[in-house]
């Protein structure tokens, strides 16, 4: 899937997986419609075969029907249905360079009463993890620090992904159906991490930092829905309950050899340390959406959801200790967060095209919001709890002979996850801590579109611009100390412009040759009052992607 998404226009995934549209990490991925523990988390969207994906959908400034979460919009991939009546079967195995295999099964059973169905797919991939890093810190008096760490390794990647479910026809208009998938991830990176520390340009001390870091991430969806299509196609309501639950565990193994500039043994040789942190979480939503349709040209939605999550995050930190000569716990960096967090939304919406050459939608999403993390070593607990609304109008002007005019609004927020609420750090790099901010606040996004699209016979062209106001803005903020230590965590911002062009065109001059180019650039200023000091920063970023498809049966 990753692969895909790749293919996609201003859709970009890293190394890691992580996703991001038109330069934005905050996306909201679904599957099929829905939230699903299956599209988070390390590695999930790898246990996703393309064979498996039916369509994929971008939304970049949603209506007041989708959750307000993911400021740079939506990601919904939909997954292949059979709907072949009789017993359907089919398979794909595939195998790239650099040992990358994929292989997927699927089956479904279909009658005038019901359809079954199920599929399995397993991803093998064996990579590497290489990171280079340079720092330099000037200090008091003109002195300066200078860090170089050079690390090479690898990055071992495995995963199962399974669904079973049936879809029961109880009359023409009405179904109902319910479904389980899961996955199950593993992934072990391996390195070894050469650092050396100069102060003036001397070199003070250097070691060899050996890493074992494997971990391992299963998740579960339970589902059920029902739908019925109201007579005369005047409409349907549909209601879902959903399950999740998901467990990771990520260990990582630690072993350091130091030595003077001369390379002979530091008094302190050998350093261990071994860091072992889990994540459970269970998430609870149920919905239930109506559309009705008044009249040819108006049509009215609305529903109710509830989302009851809850997750608990723990670490746990030993090292070596040279006094004693043993291994001994960390009481500073051992915790155990909990984060409990209930939202409760309401929506309506109304569509009308008044004139032929003019439409529009205006919505309106209202949300209560009752969060609390919760230090359950201290009992200390932060609670946030927030009510917001959120806005989003769509307006087009014109026909499919002179091309459509389109605008757009969108109000979104950023919620802070858990890991960026804990306080405790974490010792992945000994030098470079990542620690959260139970005191974090959301942000929110005015998002606003707009744009031209028209499709000729061979030709299809859509250019849009777009503009994000983005207050309170959640930025990584990482702060550098004299014993030589950086700490990277997150903090409020006062706010932050994006604003940009995006072109898309496809060309298909023959039947059998299609061409796809993507054009997106776009500009970033932040201000930010951090310790008093006032902080601007802007940046200009651009991308480009040139498909070309050639069909030979």
């Amino acid at each position: 899937l990753t692969e895909v998404l790749n293919n996609i226009p201003s859709v970009e995934v890293d190394n890691d997986g992580n996703v991001s549209l038109r330069g934005n990490g905050s996306v909201t991925i679904l599957i099929d419609g829905r939230p699903s523990a299956m599209s988070s988390g390390d590695g999930a969207l790898d246990g996703i075969p393309a064979s498996a994906i039916e369509s994929i959908e971008i939304v970049t400034n949603p209506s007041a029907k989708y959750d307000p979460d993911g400021t740079a919009g939506i990601i919904n991939i939909i997954l292949k249905k059979k709907k072949l009546r009789g017993l359907n079967i089919n398979t794909n195995i595939t195998a790239a360079s650099e040992k990358l295999y994929n292989g997927n099964v699927g089956a479904n059973l279909r009658n005038e009463n019901v359809n079954i169905y199920a599929n399995y797919s397993f991803r093998y991939r064996e990579g590497y993890r290489n990171n280079f890093n340079e720092r330099i810190s000037t200090l008091e008096g003109d002195s300066s620090e200078f860090l170089d760490q050079d690390r090479l390794g690898t990055d071992f990647r495995r995963s199962h992904t399974g669904k079973v479910g049936a879809d029961f026809f109880l009359n023409e208009n009405e179904v109902i159906g319910f479904s389980a998938s899961g996955t199950y991830n593993d992934r072990i990176r391996r390195g070894r991490q050469v650092n050396a520390l100069s102060y003036n340009d001397e070199l003070y001390q250097f070691w060899n930092r050996n890493v074992y870091d494997p971990r391992n991430r299963q998740s579960i969806d339970l589902n059920g829905n029902y739908k019925i299509d109201f007579e005369e196609d005047k409409g349907d309501f549909t209601s879902a309950l959903t399950y999740s639950a998901t467990d990771q565990i990520a260990i990582g193994r630690f072993r350091e050899y130091y030595f003077e500039p001369d390379s002979t043994k530091a008094d302190q040789h050998y350093r261990y340390q071994n860091q072992e942190r889990e994540n459970n979480q269970r998430t609870f939503t149920a919905s239930a959406d109506l559309v009705r349709k008044i009249s040819k040209n108006l049509k009215l939605e609305g529903g109710l959801k509830a989302i009851v999550n809850q997750q608990n995050e723990s670490n746990y930190l030993e090292y070596y200790d040279t006094i004693s000569a043993s291994v001994i716990p960390d009481p500073e960096v051992n915790n155990e967060l909990a984060f409990d967090e209930d939202i409760y939304s309401a929506y309506g919406i109304v569509g009308h095209q008044p004139f032929d050459n003019f439409r529009y939608q205006i919505g309106l999403r209202a949300e209560q919001a009752l969060t609390e993390p919760r230090l359950v070593g201290t009992d200390e607990v932060f609670e946030n709890d927030y009510f917001s609304l959120f806005p989003s109008g769509h307006f087009v002007v014109g026909n499919d002979t002179t091309g459509e005019v389109f605008l757009s609004y969108s109000r979104r927020i950023n919620r802070p996850r858990s890991r960026q609420l804990n306080p405790f750090p974490i010792y992945s790099d000994p030098l470079n801590l990542r620690q959260g901010n139970p005191a974090l606040q959301p942000e929110y996004i005015n998002s606003f579109e707009l744009g031209y699209e028209r499709f000729w016979k061979a030709i299809t062209l859509t250019a849009t611009t777009y503009f994000k106001q983005t207050v309170d803005r959640i930025q990584r903020i990482r702060q550098f100390y004299e014993n030589g230590r950086s700490v990277t965590t997150y903090a409020n911002v006062d706010e932050s412009y994006d604003y940009g062009l995006e072109v898309i065109s496809s060309i298909s001059p023959f039947d059998w040759w299609t061409n796809s180019l993507s054009i997106n650039a776009y500009e970033r200023r932040l201000s930010a009052t951090i310790n008093g000091t006032n902080l601007n920063n802007r940046g200009i970023s651009w991308d480009a992607k040139l498909n070309s498809t050639f069909y030979f049966f």
